[in-house]
Order: C-alpha cells, then sequence, then structure tokens
C-alpha cells in the first residue's frame, strides 16, 4: 500500500490542478442555474477528455418533488441587476461587476423609473424596536442577516425589498473589518408556498454600508430640522431574473474496478463566482485525483483496482440526495466514500491546515484511519536529521466527526456509505467574494490531490495483505484518542464518570471498526486475516482495561461507575421510518403548510438548538444512533458522551420533533 501511495504522491500535480480552479470559478454555480449547468458541462467535458467514463444526471428543480429528506427548489437564472443611489450617480450594486452583490435567489423587480425610499434598520432584527415605522413599498436596510426580518418586515410590513451589509463574524478567524472591501455570500433559500414573498435584495461591503448608514442618518437628521426635507434616501434599479421549473445536475464519473463494489469520492460544484476555495478547488483537486489513478492504471504502474471508482460532483446536499434517490439499492454495492470540500488555500493569515473528518462513533469503519495512515504517507515531504525521520511542510489534522457537507448523507447507516471529509478550516474569506484564486496555493492543493487519490486507491485495491497495515495504524489512533481523553480529564475537562464512558464508546468504536473490515471485503477474508483483526481486537480491550485501571489508581482511587436510573419518560426506543434516509439539511421543509409543526420547529431552535455549540453534527450524530433498539436514554448518553455537550432533555425533544416530522415512530 505505501508503494502505490508514494506512486501516487509523485504523479499527483497542484499546477494542473489550479489551472482547473481557473475554469471551475468562472462559472456562476448557484445550485439549480444555468450557470451550474454550465460547469457541470465543463467539467463532465474535461473528465472526458482525460479518459473517464462521464455522464451528466439531471433530476427535478421544480419546487415540489422529494428526493429522500430533501424538497427540490426551483431553477433560477439571473442576466443582471444594479442598484443606484437616486439623485447621485452613486452605483451601489452591480452584478456584473460582483455577482455577489445581490443577493442570489432573488426574484425579478424593476423601479428604475420609480425611486423607492431606503429605510435604514440598524437596532436589530426584532420588530419592537422599530414600532410605528411604516414599510411598505420601501427597500430596508438591515445590518443583520436579513432572515430575522423576513416575516415581520417584508410579508407583514409590505416591504419591498432589502439592502444589507451583513458579513458573519466568526470567533478567531474574522471580524467584519478584516473583510471591509468583501461581499458576504447572502442567498434566499425559498420553500415555494403560496404564501412566500416574491422579494429581492442587494448586498453591500462593510465599507459601503458605513457610508450608506452615515447618509441615511444624515439625511433623517435634515428632516428633522426642516420637515420639507425629505425623510429618507432613495434607490433606483432593478434585478432581471426569474424562477421556473427546471432541473439541477450531478457530474458522474467512474473508473470500473475487477468487481461491482465502489468507492465514492463526492465534492461539491456548486456555489458563486468564482468560490475558489469553497469549492472549486475540492472539484478541481478531485479532477485532478481521477486522473491521476485512470492514468497510472491505464500506463500499467497500478493495478486495476478490485472495486470501482466514482466521483459525483453535486450542488451540495440537494444533488447528493437526488442522486442517491435514484441509486436506490444500488448504494449497497457503494462501500466508502470521501468527501473534498476547501482543499487548497495559503496555509496562512487566518486558512487552516489540510483535515480529516472522521466518522462518528456510531457509524464504526475503518475510513478514518485509512485516510490517516495516506496523510502520514504524503506528509514525508522532506528528510529530517536522522535516518528514516521525514518533516512535513504542510499543516495537517486529524479531527473527530464534524458536519457541514455531504459527508453526514452518505455516512448515515440508513444510507450505509461512510464517508470522512478532507477540508480546510478556517477559511479567512469563507462565503465571500474574498475567496478568490489568489488564495490558492498549488502546493497545499497538490497535498490534498495526493491524499485524495492515494485514500481513494488504498481503499478500492485493498486486499488482505494491507490489513495488517490498517490494524497498526487504527491501534495507534484508540491509543492517542484514549490518551487525550486521559489527559483531559486529568486537567478537569472531563468528570472520571465522563472519561469511563468516553473510554468506554472508544474501544467499542475502534472494535467495531476493526470488524467492519470483513463486511468491506464481502466476507472474503482468509484465517490469516481474521486472526490478526481477533488478536488485535483482544490487544484494544486489553489496553484499554489497563489504561483504566492505571488512571483510576492515580487519579480516582475508590471510583465505580454510576447506576444510571432511566426515568420512565427516556424508556422508549425510536425507530427511523423508511423516508428517514440521511439527516435532513433543511428541517423546515417539513414544517411548510402545518402551523403546528412550524411553531413546534420554532420552539425548539430556540429553547435547545441554539443552546449548542454544533447543533448540526449533534443532531446528525443523534439520528446515527437511532438503531431501533438502542432507548431514548441509550442514544442520548451515547451522542452527548461523543460530541461532548447536550442533554437526554434535548435529545428528547429532537426526537419527537423527528415524530413529528414523520422521521421516527416510537415503539415500548
Amino acid at each position: 500500500m505505501r508503494q502505490q501511495i508514494d506512486q501516487i504522491r509523485q504523479a499527483a500535480n497542484g499546477d494542473r490542478a489550479l489551472h482547473l480552479i481557473r475554469e471551475v470559478s468562472t462559472f456562476h454555480r448557484i445550485q439549480a442555474s444555468t450557470g451550474y449547468r454550465a460547469a457541470a458541462e465543463h467539467v463532465a467535458k474535461r473528465l472526458k477528455h482525460d479518459g473517464l467514463e462521464v455522464k451528466i444526471r439531471k433530476y427535478a428543480a421544480d419546487g415540489k418533488s422529494w428526493s429522500l429528506v430533501q424538497k427540490m427548489f426551483l431553477e433560477w437564472d439571473i442576466q443582471d441587476a444594479t442598484l443606484w443611489l437616486a439623485g447621485t450617480g452613486e452605483c451601489l450594486a452591480d452584478f456584473k461587476a460582483n455577482n455577489l452583490s445581490v443577493i442570489q435567489r432573488s426574484h425579478p423587480a424593476d423601479f428604475r423609473n420609480q425611486p423607492v425610499d431606503i429605510v435604514l434598520l440598524d437596532r436589530g432584527d426584532q420588530p419592537e424596536a422599530y414600532k410605528g415605522l411604516d414599510l411598505k413599498g420601501k427597500l430596508i436596510f438591515v445590518r443583520d442577516h436579513f432572515q430575522g426580518f423576513m416575516d415581520w418586515a417584508i410579508k407583514e410590513g409590505g416591504a419591498l425589498g432589502f439592502i444589507t451589509d451583513y458579513i458573519r463574524d466568526m470567533e478567531g478567524i474574522r471580524v467584519r473589518y478584516d473583510l471591509h472591501d468583501i461581499y458576504n455570500y447572502t442567498s434566499f433559500w425559498w420553500k415555494h408556498t403560496p404564501d412566500e414573498p416574491r422579494t429581492f435584495g442587494f448586498v453591500l461591503t462593510p465599507r459601503q454600508g458605513d457610508a450608506l448608514a452615515q447618509k441615511c442618518r444624515a439625511q433623517l437628521a435634515r428632516h428633522e430640522k426642516d420637515k420639507k426635507q425629505p425623510k429618507y434616501l432613495q434607490a433606483t434599479g432593478f434585478v432581471n431574473a426569474s424562477l421556473y421549473e427546471g432541473f439541477i445536475e450531478v457530474v458522474d464519473s467512474f473508473i470500473p474496478g475487477q468487481t461491482k463494489d465502489e468507492v465514492l469520492l463526492v465534492s461539491h460544484l456548486c456555489h458563486p463566482r468564482s468560490c475558489a476555495n469553497d469549492n472549486s478547488s475540492g472539484v478541481s483537486a478531485s479532477m485532478e485525483a481521477m486522473k491521476v489513478i485512470h492514468d497510472l492504471v491505464g500506463r500499467g504502474v497500478l493495478e486495476k483496482p478490485r472495486r470501482g471508482i466514482r466521483m459525483i460532483n453535486p450542488p451540495e446536499f440537494t444533488g447528493t440526495f437526488a442522486y442517491l434517490a435514484e441509486l436506490g439499492d444500488g448504494v449497497k454495492r457503494v462501500k466508502a466514500g470521501l468527501n473534498m470540500d476547501m482543499v487548497g488555500a495559503r496555509q496562512s493569515d487566518r486558512y487552516g491546515p489540510i483535515g480529516l473528518s472522521c466518522t462518528s462513533h456510531a457509524v464504526p469503519s475503518v475510513v478514518g484511519t485509512v485516510g490517516a495512515l495516506v496523510m502520514d504517507e504524503v506528509k514525508k515531504n522532506a528528510p529530517g536529521h536522522t535516518r528514516g525521520n521525514f518533516v512535513a511542510m504542510f499543516n495537517t489534522a486529524v479531527k473527530t466527526f464534524e458536519g457541514g457537507s455531504d459527508h453526514i448523507i452518505l455516512s448515515d447507516p440508513a444510507i450505509g456509505v461512510p464517508t470522512p471529509m478532507l477540508g480546510q478550516w478556517p477559511d479567512k474569506t469563507y462565503h465571500s467574494s474574498g475567496d478568490v484564486v489568489e488564495v490558492i496555493d498549488p502546493y497545499v492543493l497538490q497535498k490534498s490531490v495526493a491524499i485524495c487519490a492515494g485514500y481513494l486507491y488504498s481503499l478500492a485495491n485493498l486486499a488482505e495483505e494491507d490489513i495488517p497495515l490498517v490494524l497498526n495504524k487504527a491501534r495507534e489512533r484508540f491509543m492517542t484518542e484514549v490518551t487525550q481523553a486521559i489527559n483531559r480529564a486529568v486537567e478537569g475537562d472531563l468528570t472520571d464518570q465522563q472519561l469511563h464512558d468516553l473510554v468506554q464508546q472508544l474501544t467499542g468504536y475502534y472494535l467495531e471498526s476493526n470488524l467492519w473490515l470483513e463486511g468491506f471485503c464481502s466476507g472474503k477474508l482468509g484465517h490469516k486475516a481474521r486472526d490478526a483483526i481477533e488478536r488485535e481486537n483482544a490487544f484494544i480491550r486489553q489496553t484499554s482495561d489497563a489504561l483504566w485501571e492505571r488512571y483510576v489508581q492515580d487519579h480516582a482511587p475508590g471510583f465505580m461507575p454510576a447506576r444510571v436510573s432511566v426515568p420512565e419518560k427516556y424508556q422508549y426506543v425510536p425507530v427511523r421510518t423508511a423516508k428517514s434516509k440521511g439527516p435532513p439539511v433543511h428541517m423546515d421543509d417539513f414544517t411548510l403548510d402545518d402551523p403546528k409543526k412550524a411553531r413546534a420547529y420554532a420552539d425548539y431552535n430556540r429553547d435547545w438548538r441554539s443552546g449548542l455549540e454544533s447543533a448540526h453534527a449533534f443532531d446528525c450524530v443523534v439520528q446515527y444512533n437511532i438503531d431501533g433498539k438502542r432507548t431514548l436514554q441509550e442514544i442520548a448518553q451515547r451522542t452527548i458522551t461523543e460530541m461532548g455537550e447536550g442533554s437526554v432533555e434535548y435529545v428528547h425533544e429532537f426526537v419527537q420533533l423527528l415524530k413529528l416530522f414523520g422521521l421516527v415512530e416510537v415503539k415500548k
């Protein structure tokens, strides 16, 4: 395996991948749009040129059909949009100059010949702060996220549309004025219900926003002194756009294997022009990885893989759900996956390492271990001062489960494709017009290509003789995670009981992950490999017991695990329904046209979800742990132990919400 990874590492080319980023990033790749379609056609053409089997899959974007738990939305097309400050000649926004100066998926509008008042709303997003203010037919200039104004200012107050200069601060990464001349990526996510407003919006940079806010206040002050003066500034403009029934596309390319089994690579193709790191880098690195494997196999450097290697480039989440819905039971031949999302930015000025986000404890497999093993080999960049030692020339991290992209769908046990993510975080210019090709480093990109291709081929060609190497790396990871947990307890970050639960859960996870190897190899392992797995698991049990006993002796003499008394309220067993495949990304889709569900979802967000740091990932893990056998208490305990936050009460409320949405049934 190591020799094959080294051959792949040498063949991977960061400059080729960078050229692809320059091409892909020129397309305005909003999900279900003409720009996205053009990008998909371009990617397919390039892959065909490289000799791969390629097809473009099409799915309805009609605003009414569902793909598993994802409601599809309408296609969008935009030709042009501008916003002018009336009477001044100052252009505030111009789509053709910067595509992010418009709120994506805006409805059409035309007020070029009828100036509209601009009302500054800068006291938060609660209606109480603006009592008595007439917003009907006006543009509202909001400095918080626009969604908080939608219901009361647009739907109820009759405001015409938005102007916003909002940019999300990210602790330790960026504040508003780090991106003073940058546009935030802002989008409507329409549900296509009868009462939905047909509104639009424009986006300003923080510098533009500060200047416009000052002008709005000055105009209001002039009005207060002289009532003959207009109260508000005015704007003229238009949005030439349309929403209609159309399609989304998923690019599907394939390297055949010796069997019908497959390893799946996914890298989402969507996001605005240019969005170079997110995710032109993931798409381009994945294309280069497929080319490298295809070429090496074609030249006879690598043997034809035992399992096929398939890549899909979907609109994030939406396209993956659609692809899986079409695949149906065919997903059973997909043994493992990898998600590539943001993998090429220069590792300086608050751009983070290339991170491997592994699977949840509820999804035991060796995919994270194989990814870490390949990463180790790719990091052998320069020799150290002693024989056999190497120094990495780029930063990496192996991390626990995180949410945020297509791997959460594939890794769901209801889908059954354990999938880690290779990605980069933090990213200073994430979801902004600052995410341009200039932030990309071809050196970092080459390393991501090598890790991706090395991982894909290693799993696609995994054989019995590779198992000792994988088991050895798994042992290293197990020891590292348990030791880190013990250190946290010694430092007071975990109680003795929490440490006990975590060590037990980690032990079970690694034991089950090693056993997963036989299923991955379709039950064809010989006695030697089975014996190796059995011996390794015996060693893990012994090591786990020894480490725990040593901790108790040194730090918790006399400790005994608590006996959990489970209230009857939490003794029920949730069971996922047939339609619950993949964690819902837009849970509000299940509330449409049902006030009871809408209130329940709003209450859950306000009273429970807002209190978690990693609510998205936490909710995914809850659903992963619902296996039809565990009680609510057991599901909660496993999720809390893995995620390090939450409560049984939270999990109960979330499961009750899933039940209300028809995604869970309950048995006693």
